[in-house]
């Protein structure tokens, strides 16, 4: 029998069954076929077979093979850690301030969506605070690279409506930094969620962890799937050849067709680069090609971590480096 999983912590997950019904289940075996390295097994939104057993119960057997899956590498497991998986839609939500914007967390974010050909959406949230001049035109330059972005405020209901309409009919991951509103978005979007919200702190301007593990929930439409996340500190970046970073950035890949050494060449210092000359003159955001070669460095930093997703190997070095998508600097 086939299942969707909804969440899971330890090894025991709520899977939604074929009749509508949900039933706790665990695995019949530690390693689960297709999951092999990584730091858990299944993620939200995961579809398995599994083997009823007692009333409300069941034994997962295997994995179907995921269409999509947004992960992060868990730095104290030293392995890939799934989040979310099988969606349609990466939707991050950052806030104009308090927290404060961080970019560069969401170019991080965006990475694997870029990868995966899969549609992203940025979600300015807490507008009502005001929009700073930088951010606005950070968000415009998201526009011009295309990717979508939509201003919402939880409190005067702005944005809400085309939200709603962008993520309509599909499975939609949800992620974020802590204290950006995800959770308080989506209740927005349809009260009776009832997701857990939490508040920031102004002091240190971060917001504290109130959801502890991805949760999928349906809307009422019966055709919605919304998959909250843990709010993220630290989004490093492992596991990804850096000859590859390029093509996860719209701008980059475009303009390095023109670089004189071709696919070799890693828009650094190179001669004739194409992409270095388009950021020195502002067709590429400069803050996007900072970025670009901070995530760069940090490749080439840990080059000895997973080369391919789901098979972590020796770590000869941890990155010493603050920009990894924490909120001391992005």
């Amino acid at each position: 029998m086939i299942g969707l999983v909804l969440s899971g912590a330890n090894n025991a997950f709520s899977v939604r069954a074929e009749d509508g019904s949900v039933i706790r289940c665990g695995l019949k075996s530690k390693r689960l076929k297709g999951t092999e390295g990584f730091y858990n097994p299944l993620a939200a939104g995961d579809l398995v077979s599994y083997e009823p057993a007692s009333a409300g119960s069941g034994t997962i057997t295997s994995l179907v093979p995921r269409r999509s899956l947004f992960w992060r590498y868990n730095e104290k497991g030293r392995a890939v850690q799934a989040i979310a998986a099988n969606m349609d839609l990466v939707v991050c939500v950052t806030s104009a301030r308090l927290p404060p914007f961080r970019p560069r967390f969401i170019d991080r974010v965006s990475l694997e969506p870029a990868s995966e050909g899969l549609p992203f959406l940025i979600v300015l949230n807490k507008e009502d605070l005001g929009v700073d001049d930088d951010v606005a035109e950070r968000c415009d330059d998201y526009l011009r690279i295309g990717f979508s972005v939509i201003r919402t405020s939880v409190e005067s209901g702005g944005g809400l409506d085309e939200l709603a309409s962008a993520i309509r009919g599909k499975t939609a991951a949800f992620v974020g930094q802590s204290g950006v509103g995800k959770s308080s978005l989506l209740n927005a979007l349809e009260p009776g969620l009832g997701f857990k919200v939490g508040e920031v702190c102004e002091k240190y301007e971060r917001g504290r962890h109130t959801t502890v593990a991805a949760v999928l929930v349906e809307l009422a439409d019966g055709a919605t799937r919304v998959i909250d996340t843990p709010g993220f500190r630290r989004l490093a970046v492992r596991g990804m050849a850096p000859e590859s970073l390029g093509a996860c950035f719209p701008e980059i890949r475009t303009t390095s067709a023109g670089c004189s050494l071709g696919a070799r060449c890693m828009h650094v210092d190179e001669p004739g680069c194409a992409v270095s000359a388009a950021a020195e003159d502002g067709r590429i955001h400069p803050d996007r090609y900072e970025s670009y070669l901070r995530i760069l460095s940090e490749l080439e930093d840990t080059k000895t971590y997973a080369r391919k997703v789901g098979r972590p190997r020796h770590v000869a070095r941890r990155y010493s480096g603050d920009d990894d998508g924490n909120d001391n600097d992005e």
